[in-house]
């Protein structure tokens, strides 16, 4: 593999939220590979460098954080832990403000030390992508999606 380094267009993704320019790189693939990113590619409405991309930076989070795995979710990929279904963000919501780790562990009991320590290793190495997760679902009040889709729900009060 040969990179050759240029500035290109801003992408989508967690590394253009960085403002990371990207690196040419051309790599053989097997034919089988290359088919199944055009399907994916295809599917996800994007080039088959974006999926790539994606991809190759999913798995190698997934390899310094073992117990962690990527699913797509209405607000688009994020990382959950192995065995739960449970977003990374989700375990960690109280522990970011807090950092109190005790708090967490009886907020899930269901989850063993490796997923709780699976969780801590994402959040160390991302913090600030845990931390706009954590923001984005607290701004998600009731009033707020009442302004934003209105009629969708309906608010009741105690009487």
């Amino acid at each position: 593999m040969s990179p050759r380094s240029r500035q290109s267009r801003p992408r989508r993704g967690r590394g253009a939220a960085r403002g990371e320019g990207t690196v040419s790189t051309t790599m053989r693939l097997r034919r089988s590979v290359r088919a199944g990113l055009e399907q994916a590619a295809t599917r996800a409405r994007r080039s088959v460098s974006e999926v790539a991309q994606e991809l190759i930076e999913e798995g190698l989070r997934m390899r310094e954080c073992p117990g962690i795995y990527f699913a797509t979710e209405p607000a688009g990929r994020t990382a959950k832990i192995s065995g739960t279904g449970l977003g990374v963000w989700e375990v960690l919501r109280d522990f970011v403000r807090d950092a109190d780790p005790e708090r967490m562990r009886r907020a899930f009991p269901q989850l063993s030390s490796a997923q709780m320590t699976a969780a801590l290793i994402y959040f160390r190495r991302y913090p600030e992508e845990i931390r706009r997760q954590v923001e984005a679902n607290a701004a998600l009040t009731a009033e707020a999606l009442e302004r934003r889709y209105p009629g969708l729900i309906r608010v009741l009060t105690a009487e």
